[in-house]
């Protein structure tokens, strides 16, 4: 009997969550990384200069994330800007293209291009490490998780610590760009100095919004794009 009402409780608590919905990010590199590089003695003056022009030049980047039960989709949020394109540090370390995710079928998916190709990279799953930390994100208590990424860079592989926080009062496992597997959706992360804040979140709970799966260029796993990627890198190198 204790089992039948608690199973009705956990349906009734289940069943009005939201079938699915949409949530906007935004990106920014940490105020405080910059002010560090203007305090650093070992610039010249010109060079802070620059710096000081290019972070009041910064600007937050909006991205949007569309979730259902079993898929995500995660890209750039579309705006009509009749403003000159800036440099924005924040933009290039989040990467261009789009994110899927089928939770079902294990899929981790970045469609992107690359001088001129198409490609469907497929992302291995992070291992996340779950705390018992906490904190308050909107209306929504959250939990901390970790996990390591690497990038390949000038000098080889480079490790960049992920802060990820969490809600399960929202119990779906995506988030921002690739990151995914915890335990309810994500509403903050930091990837090195790279801060991505939940701005607004839109719950569904009639409707089951479709989500298109990309199905176009060639299919490659990480380490094959990177390889592509250093080898056209290396090959206009030297015909320039």
């Amino acid at each position: 009997m204790k089992f039948l009402k608690f199973y009705f409780y956990f349906f009734i608590i289940f069943s009005s969550y939201s079938q699915s919905g949409e949530l906007i990010y935004e990106a920014e590199i940490k105020p405080i990384d910059f002010k560090k590089k203007l305090e650093n003695d070992s610039i010249s003056k010109s060079q802070k200069e620059t710096l000081e022009a290019i972070y009041k030049d910064q600007s937050k980047v909006r991205y949007r994330l569309v979730f259902n039960r079993e898929e995500s989709y995660f890209e750039k949020y579309k705006t009509i800007n009749l403003e000159k394109e800036r440099l924005n540090f924040a933009e290039r370390k989040m990467g261009k293209g789009v994110y899927y995710i089928n939770k079902n079928l294990k899929e981790i998916i970045h469609h992107e291009f690359y001088s001129g190709q198409e490609f469907l990279i497929e992302i291995p799953s992070f291992n996340w490490k779950l705390t018992q930390e906490k904190k308050k994100i909107g209306k929504y208590i959250c939990y901390k998780a970790t996990t390591s990424k690497f990038v390949e860079g000038r000098n080889g592989k480079m490790e960049r610590k992920v802060i990820a926080w969490y809600t399960e009062e929202i119990p779906y496992n995506f988030g921002p760009k690739y990151f995914s597997g915890l335990p309810g959706l994500i509403l903050e992360l930091q990837e090195d100095n790279l801060l991505i804040k939940t701005s607004k979140i839109i719950l569904e709970p009639k409707k089951k919004l479709e989500i298109k799966k990309p199905n176009k260029g060639e299919k490659v796993t990480l380490k094959e794009y990177d390889s592509i990627v250093k080898e056209m890198y290396y090959n206009r190198r030297r015909r320039n």
